[in-house]
């Protein structure tokens, strides 16, 4: 194999195509990029972990046709440290040499027929989608994801297309995003889940195409290829059915109230460190009547704090209504809204939160189920706060009593129990403590909150 290429062009094929690689390769073979070059002048770099293989190209000057396995971090760190310029690269009997303008480097490649080839898909349904809608719906998608392994079906997001309709969602059981557009076309019904982490390098090569790019999808039966123009991204599927999640998005909500999204993530990274540590509960007390939102949260350990901002009522109700939400889940629904307000939508205080965009590129929204929790009286200044370190010998276990772990949502847990063929083994219960005269003592051995179901 013999050829001229740029450094640059030469640079960003291996960037794009070493994140197939696993970081920990099982076999020595797949930490290596599978380097083509064809009489067509098309050079092209394939890296994969055999369940996601990057393969990406670009036209250069071939002048021998051949092949290479060559080790991915040796030749990217070799190629990033290079000048840019010219690069002559020949390879003889596994040896590449690199030369340059004030040198050469020399790699030692594998076999190249010991490299595993690319899955093909077959009996394939094909889609085109806009690649900056997929990407937009992957980044609003993704952080929903469950990282539990032994519930693999959560792990990944679930597309579904029926005619002109396309969405696509994930969840991991306390939580669930849903996005959902439009489509050129009508397509016959079908889904599919790809993993979390071929969609999370899908969406690395879709923030590098252009705006009026389109993305083909190829689905088969165990595989999905993703068809940009500068590069190809092909996964296997999930197995397993996906959780029915429609049935828990309520039709309709007694309360609409929009708020402005910079202004709840700046009040929220300022109060949520008085959060308590496990639950990271935050109360908000939406006040209709004062057309204002106060957020509350504290640890009576080490202190706590209120914030408030202004909202804007959709519906006519007229009482304050108070909810608790795990603090974690609402800041990370909010960073991935991209519009400056959103909505949010609930009828009553321990049934689901919908929160979404007010405008944007897709019909988007969050579904985060609320903890019961109590006292959701404003304080009028830090004054009225309770500073007296006196407490009553019992105060810490009412605390427990009065604030629950964040309920998971009941359906997708049972469903996807049924489809792993995992139970979750039932947390023992915690021993009563000995009453202490220790303050600090008497808290460490309090009793974990119990999950209360919804």
């Amino acid at each position: 194999m013999k050829l001229t290429t740029t450094q640059s062009v030469l640079a960003e094929l291996l960037e794009t195509a070493k994140n197939g690689i696993s970081t920990r390769p099982v076999d020595p073979i797949l930490g290596s990029l599978l380097i083509e070059a064809s009489d067509e002048g098309r050079l092209t770099v394939i890296g994969t972990d055999l369940n996601v293989s990057i393969k990406t190209t670009a036209i250069t000057h071939i002048l021998q046709p051949g092949v290479v396995a060559l080790n991915a971090k040796l030749l990217a760190d070799t190629v990033n440290n290079l000048g840019s310029g010219e690069l002559d690269i020949e390879v003889s009997e596994r040896i590449c040499v690199i030369s340059h303008s004030t040198g050469k480097c020399r790699i030692v490649g594998g076999n190249p027929e010991d490299f595993p080839s690319i899955p093909e898909t077959q009996n394939c349904t094909e889609i085109s989608i806009p690649s900056k809608k997929l990407q937009a719906a992957l980044e609003a998608c993704l952080y929903c994801c469950s990282a539990d392994e032994t519930k693999l079906i959560l792990t990944g997001v679930h597309f579904q297309l029926q005619g002109e309709n396309w969405s696509c969602a994930s969840t991991d059981g306390h939580r669930l995003a849903l996005v959902s557009s439009k489509l050129e076309g009508n397509y016959s019904p079908i889904s599919f889940t790809v993993p979390r982490r071929s969609l999370t390098e899908l969406g690395k090569i879709l923030s590098t195409t252009a705006e009026n790019s389109s993305c083909t999808l190829k689905v088969g039966n165990n595989t999905v290829q993703f068809i940009l123009p500068n590069a190809e991204l092909t996964s296997r599927l999930l197995e397993g059915e996906f959780p029915h999640i429609n049935h828990l998005i309520p039709n309709s909500f007694a309360n609409e109230l929009i708020v402005e999204r910079k202004g709840m993530e700046i009040i929220l990274k300022r109060i949520s460190h008085f959060a308590e540590k496990k639950h990271k509960i935050v109360k908000i007390l939406w006040e209709v009547n004062d057309q204002q939102a106060t957020l509350m949260t504290g640890n009576t350990d080490i202190g706590d704090a209120v914030d408030s901002l202004l909202i804007k009522t959709q519906t006519s109700i007229e009482e304050n209504i108070g909810i608790g939400l795990n603090s974690g889940y609402l800041q990370e629904a909010l960073k991935h809204i991209s519009t400056d307000e959103i909505v949010f939508r609930f009828n009553k205080p321990l049934q689901p939160v919908i929160i979404s965009p007010l405008g944007g590129l897709l019909d988007q929204l969050t579904l985060i189920m609320p903890v019961e929790v109590q006292d959701f009286e404003k304080p009028e200044g830090l004054a009225k706060y309770n500073t007296d370190t006196s407490k009553p010998e019992n105060e810490n276990e009412t605390a427990a009593e009065n604030t629950t772990e964040v309920d998971k949502l009941p359906e997708i847990e049972k469903v996807s129990n049924e489809t792993t063929n995992v139970t979750d083994t039932p947390q023992s219960d915690t021993p009563t403590a000995n009453k202490s005269k220790s303050r600090k003592r008497k808290q460490e051995l309090k009793p974990e909150p119990e999950t209360t179901a919804v």
